[in-house]
């Protein structure tokens, strides 16, 4: 940390004060932005309850004619079906186009490198992320579902088929995750043109009766083992995101703010891709961990101003 700052945190009494409140964004300035950028479960709403004052708000800024994106870190469906849920929870006025997530810009990457796709795709993923990349490119993913070890351990590992061939292994949420898909994972990677590319790595997640380990514990798993190889990241805070709307719809990170509840995703996407950034209350993260990152050494967690639906709606 600059030493300078650590200075001011040590002697200056105020600093304690100034860091635990985030201040509310103006009217002025929410409505002078040209694009606005929203994740989507925590942000808009929870499991299948939209926030106060989201539906309203988004609907606001269409009716003003703002650009607006859904850029989520959820895998688990299409834009197709991510859009059903839209309308379905009440949010009108959006189209396919409206929503970005790692499989839309991880479809665009491997479109524009066709090398990836001259064999299958080996997933560790769900059936909503196959269908997806299926659908998008037009190859076949295999790898979804139940993947038991062999009941006799004589078996093993010998009794592991590698005979599919992959061109690429993506990596994503899969409840189905054990050691014979990380096996076939690192030997269909040991060849170095075969692709390594994951959809999000977010580390957990709740629903109202549960903590849940996120995608980012099964990647963690993958990338150990196939150190000190790097793989292609699509969600947030991954640049990729970022580029996919700077370049297909001609954003510019100047005018553009990034709406979202989580630190290490969303508000460090948007501060590191040069957007502006606010935090709401009504996700993962809380008002205690926003002061903990205003004290903390990485800048690019700390939102610059925070919002409620309601307020302008």
């Amino acid at each position: 940390m600059n030493q300078t700052l650590q200075l001011f945190k040590k002697f200056n009494p105020l600093f304690k004060r100034m860091s635990s409140s985030l201040p509310t964004i103006t009217n002025d300035l929410l409505f002078n932005y040209k694009t606005y950028l929203f994740d989507a479960d925590g942000t808009l709403w929870h499991v299948n309850q939209p926030h106060p004052g989201a539906i309203q708000f988004i609907d606001n800024l269409l009716k003003k004619g703002k650009q607006v994106f859904i850029v989520t870190n959820n895998a688990l469906r299409s834009e197709k079906k991510s859009l059903e849920k839209l309308v379905n929870l009440g949010f009108h006025g959006l189209n396919e186009s409206n929503i970005i997530t790692p499989n839309t810009v991880l479809i665009d990457f491997i479109k524009q490198n066709r090398h990836f796709i001259k064999k299958s795709i080996y997933l560790i993923g769900n059936e909503g992320t196959k269908e997806a990349l299926e659908e998008g490119l037009g190859v076949e993913c295999f790898g979804t579902g139940p993947d038991p070890m062999p009941s006799d351990s004589l078996l093993f590992p010998q009794s592991i088929d590698l005979k599919r061939e992959a061109s690429a292994v993506v990596v994503s949420d899969d409840p189905h995750f054990n050691y014979i898909k990380l096996i076939k994972a690192s030997n269909y990677l040991q060849d170095p043109n075969c692709g390594f590319f994951i959809t999000n790595e977010d580390a957990h997640f709740r629903t109202r009766s549960y903590f849940l380990p996120g995608t980012g514990c099964i990647t963690a798993a993958v990338r150990t083992a196939l150190l000190p190889r790097i793989p292609i990241v699509f969600g947030k805070p991954a640049d990729g995101m970022a580029r996919y709307l700077i370049d297909r719809y001609n954003v510019d990170p100047a005018k553009t703010i990034m709406i979202g509840d989580r630190l290490d995703t969303d508000i460090k996407f948007g501060n590191s891709n040069g957007f502006s950034t606010c935090w709401v209350k009504t996700g993962v993260n809380t008002v205690e961990d926003v002061r903990i990152a205003m004290e903390g050494e990485d800048p690019s967690l700390v939102p610059q101003f925070t919002i409620d639906f309601e307020q302008f709606s």
